[in-house]
Formats: structure tokens, C-alpha cells, sequence
């Protein structure tokens, strides 16, 4: 089908003082919209950074946007931010009828659906939204943005939650020639993706909580509907490897606690992976019994937007917590083959590259660790949190 690309200079509906607006674009017989935010500090004569916020299954922009509080930061940031809004997926059943399933991306992801209806098998497959030409509408968006502002084409992001991410990652691995970064939360590589090539190096920040209950933790089953669940794509830690391993960075992360400081329950794990091709990075924000939600605000450790910013500007390190704390708790020796000592008789937690807890101990200063494999683990105490080497 032929692509028809028209852009109007008319805003449909203002939002606020600050430059908020909803603009439409005529991409492949379809009118598209997009809120477009500018922040009042934007000047034509500084290339502005451009960041493309992408909703999850069943919202839309507006809704995002605000929910996000994106525009805060943004507003201090001097970033424009885009919120496009996906169509709605109907899918007609083989003979069954239809059913709605709200707004959703193309995110290169299918089902393959079974189930018995009055003992007559139904095999089928159903692949997200697949009339939709996304890609095309996101990449003329961005043309569009180019021709009215002025962009700085070297910070191009992507953000998304839920299909959202699921978008961010086929938008980078077809798109990364012009993409700077993604950051994809609760969302990984759609499974039509995953045996693709990226056509270039991308930063990637991949954020996931491990209670996920809408995206599965580790096997990325969503829920459709009356369809049951069904996988929809690579569980997150081999989509973290798949950007690790193509961008080429260091196969041992650089591990991070953040601070525990909120009674919410939840924890929050940094793994960064660096010195990737043409300057690259992946990092890996692990939500240990984090939902699926966005955490924005400052009821939680962290803020998301905050540290999607800080990836995306490369800024962010190691905390001063865990640098402060390993030079005041004595782990040794370092490599070691059965025994650990240390210097507390405090909980003594271990874990391996992946972050799983795979030894605990209290009450003792001597840890047997002959049970575990030769490799690397985190030692954690406190605020405290060092390597690990067990070499035998």
C-alpha cells in the first residue's frame, strides 16, 4: 500500500501554557496523532534532545504522559517530548467473530493460540496489531519534529512501558541508525525480533520488576484476554544478553544496590554492562518484587524518569553508598575456594551475575561457599556491596 505522509501545522487541542498540544499526521491512509510537548525554554538556535514516550496495551498518550509526570523533568531538561498515540487491534477469530484489544503497537510479537470449543480444536496465530505500519508512523513523526524543530540528531530516545518497550526494542533494531537510546520498561524483544539484526549500535536501558504479573519475569507470557497466556517475546534477561552481546560490551557487569531507604517493599538492583562498540552501554535495572508499573515521584528508591534521563545523558555510576562501604567491611580472601571470612557476624547475603540470592548466612563470620561454582558473585551487607571471586 502506498505510504501518503501529510503534516499538520494546526494544532487539534491545547493543553496547557507550556506548549502541550495533539497534532495528527496522515500516514498510510490513516490519521495518526501524536502529543507534542515543547518546553518553554526551547530555543531554535540550540538543537533541542527528543524524547519519544511510547504507552503501554489499552491507554493513550495523553493519559501516559500525565501519569509519567514526564514533563517535569523535561521541563527542567529543556526536552521535547513526543507521546504517540497506537490504534486500536481487532482481531477476527477463524470463523469466531471479533474482539477488541484496546490501543496496542506492531511489536513484531505473535501468539500461537490452541484451546477446544465443544470439542473442536482451534489452532491459530495471532500477531499484535500486524495491519499497523508503527514504525513507519514513528519514524515519519520524527521527520516531522525535524522539519519544525530543531532536533539534535545525536540524542534521539525512545522510552515505553508494557507494549510500549516491546516497541522501543523493534524500533531500535531497525531503527538504530538514528536512534541514540532506548529505555523499555516492563517490555522486551518481541519473539518476530529476536533472530533479527540490529542495523546498528544502540544504548539500552531495560527495566523489569520480577513480580511482574502482566509481563511474566522469565518467560514473558502476557495475558490476552479470553485467549489465555501466551509468550509474546524473549524473557527479559536474554533480552538484556541480545543487546549485551550484539553491541559487544563487557560480559561482567558492574553491579549497583541502590539504597534501600522506603518500607515499600521493594528493592532496586543496577547491572551495567560497558565499553560496547562505538561507545555503547546496557544497563539493566532489576525491580526485585517490583509490579507492573512505572515508578515515578518519590515514594520508591528511585524515579524512573530520573534514571532513564541519567542513562540516556551517561551519567550514571556506581552509588557513593556502595564505593563508601567496601572500603569499610573486610571480605576475604578474594578469589577464594571454600570459605569466606568477614568481619561481621551481621546477615551476609550472596549473589550471582544475574542477581539471584544464592547463599545467606547469619551469625557467623565464616561462610562456607564450597556449594558454589567457579565464577563471579556480589557479596552484599548493609549498605555494603563488593565482588566476589570463587577460583578453584
Amino acid at each position: 500500500m502506498k505510504k501518503l505522509f501529510t503534516f499538520s501545522l494546526l494544532a487539534l487541542l491545547a493543553f496547557s501554557l507550556n506548549a502541550q498540544t495533539m497534532k495528527t499526521i496522515t500516514w498510510d491512509n490513516q490519521e495518526r496523532q501524536y502529543l507534542e510537548f515543547v518546553p518553554s525554554t526551547y530555543s531554535e538556535t540550540t538543537p533541542a534532545p527528543l524524547l519519544f514516550m511510547l504507552h503501554g496495551m489499552g491507554d493513550e498518550a495523553t493519559n501516559f504522559f500525565n501519569g509519567t509526570q514526564i514533563k517535569n523533568i523535561a521541563s527542567e531538561k529543556g526536552w521535547i517530548v513526543v507521546c504517540p498515540q497506537a490504534l486500536e487491534f481487532n482481531w477476527e477469530y477463524p470463523g469466531l467473530g471479533s474482539q477488541n484489544f484496546g490501543t496496542c503497537w506492531n511489536i513484531g510479537g505473535t501468539v500461537s493460540v490452541s484451546f477446544n470449543m465443544y470439542g473442536i480444536p482451534f489452532n491459530f496465530d495471532v500477531t499484535v496489531n500486524e495491519d499497523a505500519d508503527d514504525e513507519g508512523f514513528l519514524m515519519a513523526t520524527l521527520s516531522a519534529l525535524e522539519e519544525e524543530y530543531n532536533i539534535n540528531q545525536d540524542s534521539v530516545f525512545f522510552a515505553g512501558f508494557s507494549l510500549g518497550g516491546f516497541m522501543c526494542h523493534r524500533m531500535a533494531i531497525e531503527h538504530g541508525d538514528v536512534i541514540n537510546s532506548i529505555a523499555a520498561v516492563s517490555g522486551v524483544i518481541g519473539n518476530d525480533m529476536d533472530d533479527l539484526t540490529p542495523v546498528d549500535n544502540v544504548n539500552v536501558l531495560q527495566i523489569f520488576g520480577t513480580s511482574d504479573e502482566v509481563v511474566s519475569y522469565d518467560s514473558a507470557m502476557i495475558s490476552l484476554q479470553s485467549l489465555g497466556y501466551y509468550n509474546l517475546g524473549l524473557p527479559v534477561e536474554e533480552t538484556v544478553e541480545y543487546w549485551r552481546a550484539f553491541n559487544q560490551c563487557d560480559e561482567e557487569p558492574v553491579f549497583e544496590q541502590y539504597p534501600d531507604t522506603f518500607n515499600d517493599g521493594l528493592t532496586f538492583e543496577m547491572y551495567r554492562y560497558g565499553n560496547g562498540n562505538n561507545d555503547t552501554r546496557v544497563s539493566y535495572i532489576k525491580v526485585i518484587n517490583g509490579k507492573h508499573n512505572w515508578y515515578a515521584g518519590n515514594l520508591h528508591d528511585i524515579d524512573y524518569n530520573t534514571e532513564i534521563v541519567k542513562f540516556f545523558t551517561g551519567t550514571t555510576d556506581v552509588t557513593e553508598v556502595s564505593e563508601q562501604a567496601e572500603a569499610t567491611l573486610a571480605v576475604y580472601p578474594n578469589p577464594t575456594s571454600d570459605y569466606l571470612y568477614v568481619d561481621t557476624k551481621e546477615e551476609v547475603k550472596i549473589f550471582d551475575l544475574c542477581g539471584k540470592l544464592v547463599l545467606q548466612s547469619q551469625g557467623t563470620s565464616k561462610i562456607n561457599v564450597s556449594s558454589l561454582s567457579d565464577g563471579m558473585y556480589f557479596v552484599k551487607q548493609g549498605d555494603y556491596c563488593g565482588k566476589l571471586v570463587i577460583n578453584r
